[in-house]
């Protein structure tokens, strides 16, 4: 660990909020050293007093030794310290509010900077909630998107759940620090994540309590690092409802799915539709909204040369076979995908192509040929 990011990991454990860390990560993209003018004008009106005594408590030896527990921690779990400036900070997450000047990472870091939609939900979840829960994780994770929630019990755990069962991506955003998994029941979870090759991130110091006040803060994080957030079972006083909202301040999509008028943990889903979140009833609705965000990444689910060339107006051979499936009924997507012997992700990602081109459209019972 270099001396910038050694410097940092001593800040982590102050227990900054994010406008702190953002602040102190605007000094040091101008040179300051902070740790060496901890009596700078700046930094005192940056950190609090009790902050300050803490890292003046860090910085009375070598960091190396004030923080030998967390670099030993650091270093048999392979965790990573991303910063703000940072190349492969997430360019997502820069876009919002004072994003968070560091992130704790264990797990394939890539995965920040693929194609995320958040997926949300009740902890309380019904048993058709959780079903439907790993349906849709399932089906998005499998078209090519990675699966973001907050390792929480009840929807989020099944979202997690749903991507890994379809060997797809997916990242846990803590509440706690990556050396205090929360819940404790989900520990197997978060290891099952990381033998899957997917990502657990903390925007906390290694070993935090999973407080309050943090979770708020984590719901953040999951909508800037989305597309769009896609919310399943939610009651009216809910968690996912902040994320909803922070999704809607950050610029993003909001999705929910309907349930039952007597299903109370979905009357939170209900009042976000009417509130004008686009309600969604199958994954394939979710891509079809997502379209025009995703092309740039289509490419990478089909070969090379499936290209469109619409001047010309040439087809390639792959679509004009996709077209050709389609009779005068709706069709379902898993029913192409047999017809073509084809996996989902590839059909899928034909399938927003041939949308934007105005050629197929969604319904009810599947996507239908444009006449």
């Amino acid at each position: 660990m270099d001396d910038h990011h050694l410097a940092w990991l001593a800040l982590s454990e102050l227990n900054l909020t994010f406008k702190q860390g953002f602040d102190l990560a605007q000094l040091y993209s101008h040179g300051a050293t902070i740790l060496e003018q901890q009596l700078s004008p700046q930094l005192v009106s940056i950190l609090s007093h009790k902050q300050r005594q803490c890292l003046a408590r860090l910085t009375s030896q070598p960091l190396q030794l004030s923080l030998a527990k967390q670099l030993h921690w650091v270093e048999s779990n392979n965790a990573l310290l991303l910063l703000y400036d940072d190349m492969n900070y997430p360019e997502a997450l820069k876009s919002i509010h004072h994003p968070p000047a560091f992130l704790w990472l264990q797990g394939r870091s890539s995965l920040l900077n693929e194609p995320c939609i958040a997926m949300v939900g009740a902890r309380r979840a019904t048993a058709n909630g959780m079903a439907l829960a790993k349906t849709f994780a399932a089906s998005l994770g499998a078209s090519g998107l990675t699966i973001v929630s907050g390792l929480a019990l009840g929807i989020d755990g099944a979202c997690h759940q749903g991507a890994l069962d379809a060997q797809a991506d997916t990242i846990a955003v803590l509440g706690s620090g990556l050396g205090q998994i929360y819940p404790l029941k989900h520990q197997p979870l978060a290891q099952r994540i990381l033998a899957g090759a997917g990502l657990l991130v903390s925007p906390w110091p290694l070993m935090a309590k999973p407080l309050g006040y943090r979770f708020p803060a984590r719901n953040r994080i999951i909508s800037g690092l989305s597309m769009g957030v896609l919310v399943l079972e939610a009651a009216l006083r809910s968690g996912s409802l902040i994320t909803a909202k922070t999704a809607l301040e950050q610029g993003r999509e909001v999705f929910a799915v309907p349930s039952s008028v007597h299903n109370v943990q979905a009357h939170g889903c209900h009042q976000l539709i009417r509130n004008g979140a686009i309600l969604v009833d199958q994954p394939q609705q979710v891509l079809t909204e997502l379209a025009l965000q995703l092309r740039p990444w289509v490419g990478r689910y089909q070969p090379q040369d499936l290209t469109i060339q619409q001047d010309s107006g040439y087809i390639v051979e792959e679509l004009q076979k996709l077209l050709r499936v389609f009779g005068y009924d709706p069709v379902p997507v898993d029913i192409l995908c047999a017809q073509l012997d084809e996996p989902y992700n590839v059909v899928a990602a034909q399938l927003v192509e041939l949308e934007l081109l105005g050629l197929v459209r969604l319904t009810v019972g599947g996507y239908e040929k444009v006449l």
